[in-house]
């Protein structure tokens, strides 16, 4: 019963900082009027899943989610803003050659552009959670990290579009779960990448 009651403690502690986690993460989104708040706030949630995930666990999350948000809060942007207009380009792109271009071989090669931007903008926040770079030197980092592992950016993706399905169906989620579940495994693949990276250049 005491192992029982244990675990119930736990899972339900863990249970309640996921959702503290998720409730300041869309707080600081809309602190800095969504189109600001947005990338430092996502910034700040990768980075406590980090802590998270590299057996930090005692950390206060709120102290914590403050001092990286407001330390980032000008870097991200700036960065973030460029991967938004590249985003909404593409985009349009996509929307004029089905439109009016109807060029199959034109679409396809949009796709394939579309298919590494996504690549770079979720490794985009592992990466600057990981790395201490100048601000564009994130996006050469992500991109290099989803072009040079494609199946590891698959699993993201998939495992993305997944969680997205679920919050779809259940909505509710969102209020509670949404910015962890969708962060957790794109910096759980992360940490995976940066490792293999550094225990690449170990044996070299």
């Amino acid at each position: 019963m005491s192992w029982f009651w244990e675990q119930f403690n736990n899972k339900g502690s863990w249970l309640f900082k996921i959702m503290m986690l998720n409730l300041i993460w869309i707080g600081f989104t809309l602190l800095g009027g969504i189109i600001f708040g947005l990338f430092p706030s996502t910034i700040s949630l990768f980075s406590v899943i980090r802590k998270w995930l590299r057996g930090e666990t005692d950390i206060t999350i709120f102290k914590y989610f403050t001092a990286t948000y407001k330390d980032c809060f000008v870097r991200s942007n700036m960065v973030g803003f460029v991967l938004l207009a590249v985003g909404v380009f593409l985009s349009l792109d996509l929307y004029v050659s089905q439109k009016y271009i109807g060029n199959f071989f034109v679409h396809l090669v949009l796709l394939f552009f579309s298919f590494l931007y996504i690549l770079t903008l979720l490794f985009f926040f592992p990466t600057f959670v990981h790395y201490d770079l100048k601000p564009f030197s994130y996006l050469k980092q992500s991109f290099l990290i989803g072009f040079i592992r494609p199946i590891h950016g698959l699993f993201v993706v998939a495992a993305f579009m997944t969680i997205i399905t679920i919050l779809f169906i259940a909505p509710v989620l969102i209020l509670f779960f949404a910015g962890p579940m969708l962060a957790f495994p794109v910096m759980w693949v992360g940490n995976k990448v940066f490792r293999s990276f550094e225990n690449t250049e170990q044996m070299m």
